[in-house]
């Protein structure tokens, strides 16, 4: 199979060939109860939660399915993390290699290899901010209040496209559950932590599942190894 075909057949799976039509998914924003400034250490736990979701310096691979234009994408995630070089991810497909980047230290994203069978844009816009908002601690966080069911939230400021992050976590904030990104009040991005548990060499729990609605996809994406490494 020679590169023009694999690519068409990719752009096809990935829902986004010239002249497509992406599906937009429709997500509802949650009622938040501003905070009444009454639960201090709570935010704290969740502000330490996620800054410490995962540790500093690790190397996990994971399992990713791709939903968009109802087709399917199924790809390996080779990640590699540390406080020097940022966050590598490396997409492999059985076609080889899809796309190869970083974000960097200083938060710049990266794009190390572009291949034919990956459109760049999607590697840019999407995979990128995937990997920096599942796996990139978040900075400037400030309390927002709690959901109706007692849940907390944290959220940053408005960047310069806009977009606010709303981080939630368990009432008692000691555990991250839920991101959602908005735009305008908004909702057009929601990344669940499906499910925590202790990975091979690690002491604690964390995410090993995450489930992604957004504009034109939807990600399922399971870590299926990893391995905590100790830092220089």
């Amino acid at each position: 199979m020679n590169a023009a075909v694999k690519s068409l057949l990719l752009a096809a799976l990935i829902g986004t060939a010239p002249g497509g039509c992406a599906t937009r998914n429709h997500l509802a924003a949650f009622m938040v109860l501003p905070d009444d400034g009454n639960n201090p250490a709570a935010y704290s736990r969740a502000e330490r939660a996620i800054q410490t979701v995962f540790p500093a310096q690790y190397r996990a691979t994971q399992r990713a399915i791709i939903t968009a234009g109802g087709k399917q994408f199924t790809c390996d995630g080779l990640l590699t993390v540390s406080p020097v070089e940022g966050h590598h991810l490396a997409l492999v497909s059985s076609f080889g290699t899809v796309t190869d980047l970083r974000v960097k230290a200083d938060g710049v994203t990266e794009l190390l290899k572009v291949t034919p069978l990956f459109r760049e844009d999607w590697s840019r816009d999407f995979v990128a901010r995937d990997l920096r908002r599942l796996f990139v601690p978040p900075a400037n966080l400030q309390p927002a209040g709690r959901l109706a069911d007692g849940r907390l939230e944290l959220k940053t400021v408005p960047d310069s496209a806009g977009v606010v992050a709303e981080y939630i976590f368990l009432a008692d904030g000691s555990r991250w559950e839920e991101l959602d990104l908005a735009r305008d009040g908004k909702i057009f991005y929601r990344a669940l932590a499906k499910r925590y548990r202790t990975l091979t060499g690690t002491a604690s729990e964390m995410p090993s599942e995450f489930e992604v609605s957004a504009e034109s996809y939807r990600l399922e994406l399971h870590i299926a190894a990893f391995k905590s490494e100790a830092q220089p």
